[in-house]
């Protein structure tokens, strides 16, 4: 499993939001936009293929350790820092008309994109680690192993039959049915 760096619609992302809002009350869906001054949120993926669905995890600034998160460590060995997380509970599936890779070599500030490679060479590094916690939070949520985990993760199920019609509609041409 080869991991990248994504980017994901943002109407895909509103869109299932609203759907978890409207279905539980609440979503966990992340947002990927903090405004204009801010870096945008990205995906990490592909973590885990899941009924057709290829899910995506979220890398985040997070830096403390939970169940359902792999640390993000970089530096020079006596020197590595945590620079963030991918947070599991809040993997989505993504339809691949909807993502796109980043692409860090085009990424303005030096620095940022030094931090990205550095990021992404970690994260593959540990790509069988990755696989293995998406598919054990995957199972613990749609089982229902775990009743607070599942308070604090997606409705994996559900986004997935949400994926899939966002898909007809986008292939239908109607996207005025969305909901965003």
């Amino acid at each position: 499993m080869k991991l990248d760096f994504y980017d994901v619609d943002k109407n895909y992302i509103h869109f299932l939001q609203n759907a978890e809002i409207a279905e539980r009350g609440f979503t966990c869906v992340p947002n990927m936009e903090y405004g204009k001054n801010r870096e945008q949120k990205f995906l990490c993926g592909i973590v885990l293929n899941i009924n057709d669905l290829n899910y995506y995890v979220p890398v985040t600034s997070y830096k403390q350790k939970q169940s359902e998160n792999i640390l993000i460590v970089i530096g020079d060995d006596a020197y590595d820092q945590v620079k963030g997380s991918l947070r599991f509970n809040y993997m989505i599936p993504v339809p691949d008309s909807c993502i796109k890779l980043r692409k860090i070599k085009k990424e303005p500030n030096e620095a940022r994109r030094i931090f990205l490679l550095k990021q992404l060479r970690y994260i593959q590094s540990i790509s069988g680690r990755i696989e293995k916690k998406a598919r054990r939070t995957y199972t613990k949520v749609t089982k229902g192993f775990d009743a607070r985990l599942q308070q604090h993760a997606c409705d994996f199920k559900f986004l997935e039959q949400k994926c899939v019609e966002y898909e007809k509609i986008l292939s239908a041409g109607i996207q005025d049915d969305l909901e965003l």
